[in-house]
């Protein structure tokens, strides 16, 4: 299944990826978890507020990638 993207999506992935680097510049365990733990409520936030791809028809699949929105498969 495609599903789409927009830009509030990707900041909760970009924030995600923010998370794991405070984590490798943490020595504190606690605070790892918390972190962590943050990093986990945004992914899942970004999981469920995915939406498929409208038709999902064959013709969509064949328009070029430059015409579309972010898009990937899962």
């Amino acid at each position: 299944m495609i599903y789409t993207m927009d830009e509030r999506q990707l900041l909760r992935m970009w924030s995600v990826i923010s998370c794991f680097a405070h984590i490798r510049e943490t020595r504190n365990t606690i605070d790892q978890d918390e972190i962590l733990t943050k990093a986990q409520i945004l992914l899942t936030a970004f999981v469920l507020d995915l939406k498929p791809l409208p038709g999902e028809q064959a013709s969509a699949r064949t328009e070029p990638r430059a015409n579309r929105m972010a898009m990937f498969d899962a």
